[in-house]
């Protein structure tokens, strides 16, 4: 009993903190959709488009789109590998018969590779157009889902993963494994959708 009480309670945090991380950042998105910019704001990101690394990518004619292809390269490495991560937790796909902790240490250097990729190619765009990225709602919104993806990965792994040893042998993952991989699958679909809107919004 007490052991289930406490999987609901680490489950309600991860939704709270789900939902203050997303409010927070696009209340802080819409905001900025109005009004002159505060003094000094933009002079920082001027400065970082006119660094060396962003006028380059700016002004390259092949520069900026190998280094988005690149990225969206990283992307779908880093949603396709955690997607068969959270399939396994939930027990569907073509991996449900393998142990979920071998499915892991198979997957996680994949995920950490591509997520380096994602990060070094998303910084170097974003160096080229700091001020449009900053003015972005969508962008905003990527950064603060991108953000609860990464406190739900902690949730999980101090919740469930670390007890992996007692229950991956189980038909049913643990409701807190099972919720993690619902929320993941979730946030990367508008993560998707958010990172598309950004050279629109």
């Amino acid at each position: 009993m007490r052991k289930g009480r406490r999987e609901r309670w680490c489950l309600v945090l991860c939704a709270v903190l789900f939902l203050t991380a997303t409010l927070a950042f696009s209340r802080s998105a819409f905001a900025q959709t109005g009004g002159p910019p505060k003094p000094g704001e933009k002079a920082v990101f001027s400065w970082l488009e006119n660094t060396y690394i962003g006028t380059n990518v700016k002004n390259s004619n092949w520069l900026f789109p190998v280094i988005e292809s690149v990225h969206v390269l990283g992307i779908v490495l880093l949603v396709g590998s955690s997607a068969l991560l959270d399939l396994r937790l939930l027990n569907r796909g073509f991996l449900r018969e393998q142990p979920t902790s071998l499915v892991a240490s198979r997957l996680l250097p994949i995920m950490w590779a591509s997520f380096g990729v994602m990060v070094v190619t998303g910084a170097l765009m974003f160096t080229s157009e700091a001020w449009q990225c900053y003015t972005s709602w969508a962008f905003r919104i990527k950064m603060g889902l991108l953000l609860a993806v990464g406190l739900n990965v902690l949730i999980f792994y101090f919740v469930a993963y670390r007890k992996i040893g007692k229950w991956e042998s189980a038909t049913v993952a643990p409701a807190s494994a099972r919720t993690a991989a619902w929320v993941s699958l979730i946030l990367w679909i508008l993560i998707v959708f958010a990172g598309r809107g950004i050279a629109y919004f």
